[in-house]
């Protein structure tokens, strides 16, 4: 059993990737990344490519410690102050962070109301079952509204909070009573955000009054 092989089976099991997705990638048949497996050796000089596939450094197949990056599906648009969200979409984002690929998702922001940790269009990394604490950023659902916001708790009056950094229009903070059974609501912690525009300088103005 060589290394390559070794690593590249626990990255398909990490990854849920088919094996054809993969042969087709490398441009070889199914019969013979089959051959691979059994014998459970895959040939050295597909190592840059494989390692292309899943968006990591080629000495990741040769050093453990190396950090993996996943492909993290890009589901949907979220309000961030832009509007309700919810529109979907394709595509992957990358994410270097732990987690077991089948509860990590991404949201696309779609606002700025949460500048300047968050801008419009970027990329929300979002794991479900991760444990939530007062002060993270969320996403939560309910009923037909989706955003992010920050996630305030408070025991004694039995209500949580969303708040959002800068309030104005329908994004301000929104208050749910926890014993309310009438409601639909869903809360996922955001783990990481890919910066797509560099807008933070702006942003930081804003937030002291001197916007230019």
């Amino acid at each position: 059993m060589n290394k390559l092989f070794e690593t590249t089976i626990e990255m398909m099991k990490q990854e849920t990737t088919k094996n054809i997705d993969l042969a087709l990638f490398l441009g070889v048949s199914a019969q013979v990344f089959a051959n691979w497996i059994s014998r459970e050796s895959i040939p050295e000089k597909y190592a840059a490519k494989i390692a292309e596939y899943y968006k990591v450094d080629i000495a990741y197949f040769y050093d453990k410690e190396a950090i993996v990056i996943k492909k993290i599906p890009i589901i949907a648009t979220v309000n961030c102050g832009g509007g309700l969200g919810g529109e979907k979409i394709g595509g992957f984002a990358p994410y270097k962070g732990g987690g077991k690929i089948e509860k990590l998702y991404c949201l696309v922001a779609k606002g700025d109301n949460m500048s300047p940790e968050i801008e419009n269009q970027d990329e929300i990394i979002c794991e479900r079952d991760a444990k939530i604490k007062v002060g993270d950023i969320v996403h939560y659902t309910l009923d037909d509204e989706s955003a992010v916001k920050i996630y305030i708790k408070d025991e004694d009056a039995d209500i949580v909070q969303f708040v959002p950094y800068i309030q104005s229009g329908d994004f301000k903070t929104k208050t749910i009573r926890l014993d309310d059974k009438n409601i639909k609501l869903t809360i996922v912690k955001v783990v990481a955000i890919n910066k797509i525009e560099m807008k933070n300088a702006q942003a930081r103005l804003k937030l002291i009054g001197r916007a230019l």
